[in-house]
């Protein structure tokens, strides 16, 4: 089943306990991640889950390895916890990954559930010989950071872990080739994504003015941090481009991240210092959307891309290369373009196309919004996590 849970029976609402089973009326579940922090796609994905995970069925654990105003937020939601690792292989971080393991015990802990590479191996490892009777290992990304050293100790860590939950079948494909894992042990649920957050109604149009964005103008925008993974130069190459061919378009990227002033240069060196804002981590990505009229993704790797979700939900076609999960999301020619090539040409031919077509573009945009609906609305995302750890679990049959 895409996008949905496979190969669990049902589970039991039982505790493990010296002399046999109590029953319980919740399941335990700890969050090990790095951070909730920062805005990027998997920490805001954990802290909407953190936040609305049903409390009549789950007793919710969040324990970070770095502190954040947003985790001490998410504190009235949760039982939110710090164990402060810098370094894993160093005595302190060491001394942390022991910390947690007696904290996954002294909690009666059922689920350990990681996400992002570092919290993965400290989670992992805490939760070795520890009473949790599950642990889950997200995986977000089809690997452009791993090394062939990171590569050996993953493999090592997914023999310790009942189940990996990748959030595309694109992820789940490269797990199973990279990690040599069986594929009925790796899982797909797809991100989810609020869909009335994203009303255009519920923006502020004064965000994209106080960027001095004229009101008049056409917004080609792209919601991704300033990363070379994200690739934002080409995003820039293809938007001098378009600007070329389109007189009213200007250029939006929303984000932050260590290219921004060389960002900054290459839009002054392309001759479109004028047509280009940048917003520097300020503001909310909603006020942004509302102003667009094409949504971009120019990464090079992508698991499966949150941009493109709330592009989607904000009602607006899609133009993004063809890499990880984006295709699992955006129907090419449905409700956007994939780019196949990494020609600033070809990615700028569909956002022309886009921008100078106002009925194709209010067509893919209404279509972008049926798919949200019916596959990555957050409820329905949130449930088939929920169905998940009742099912992870049970003892395979």
């Amino acid at each position: 089943m895409v996008g949905g849970v496979v190969g669990f029976p049902a589970g039991r609402s039982a505790r493990r306990v010296a002399g046999g089973f109590r029953p319980v009326s919740k399941t335990r579940v700890l969050f090990c991640v790095d951070s909730v922090g920062d805005e990027a796609g998997t920490e805001r994905h954990v802290a909407d889950v953190a936040s609305r995970l049903d409390r009549s069925r789950f007793e919710l654990h969040l324990c970070c390895l770095a502190d954040s105003p947003r985790l001490r937020e998410l504190s009235t939601a949760c039982a939110c916890r710090l164990f402060p690792v810098g370094r894993v292989y160093s005595p302190s971080g060491l001394s942390q990954i022991v910390r947690l393991h007696r904290y996954i015990n002294a909690q009666a802990i059922d689920i350990v559930h990681t996400y992002m590479p570092k919290a993965t191996i400290v989670g992992v490892l805490a939760a070795l010989g520890s009473r949790a009777r599950a642990v889950v290992a997200s995986r977000r990304n089809i690997g452009y950071w791993q090394t062939p050293r990171s590569l050996r100790l993953f493999r090592f860590l997914t023999r310790h872990t009942t189940r990996v939950l990748a959030n595309s079948e694109a992820v789940k494909r490269w797990i199973v080739e990279t990690e040599r894992l069986p594929p009925d042990r790796v899982d797909v649920i797809y991100n989810g994504v609020d869909m009335e957050a994203f009303r255009g109604d519920r923006a502020d149009p004064r965000a994209a003015e106080a960027l001095g964005i004229p009101p008049a103008a056409t917004v080609v925008g792209m919601v991704a941090n300033y990363r070379p993974v994200k690739d934002p130069h080409l995003f820039l190459q293809a938007a001098r481009l378009v600007a070329a061919e389109v007189p009213s378009a200007v250029f939006l990227l929303v984000g932050k991240g260590p290219l921004g002033d060389e960002l900054a240069r290459l839009a002054a060196d392309l001759g479109l210092g004028d047509r280009v804002s940048f917003t520097d981590g300020r503001g909310r990505v909603v006020d942004y959307l509302a102003r667009m009229s094409v949504g971009c993704l120019s990464s090079r790797s992508e698991g499966f891309s949150n941009a493109i979700l709330e592009y989607m939900a904000a009602g607006l076609p899609v133009v993004a290369t063809d890499v990880g999960g984006n295709a699992e999301a955006v129907e090419d020619g449905g409700n956007g373009y994939l780019i196949r090539s990494r020609d600033p040409r070809d990615f700028a031919a569909a956002v022309i196309r886009l921008v100078q077509e106002e009925s194709l573009r209010r067509t893919m945009g209404a279509r972008s919004i049926e798919i949200c609906r019916q596959k990555f609305d957050i409820g329905v995302s949130l449930e088939r996590q929920q169905d998940y750890y009742c099912k992870v679990l049970e003892p395979a049959a």
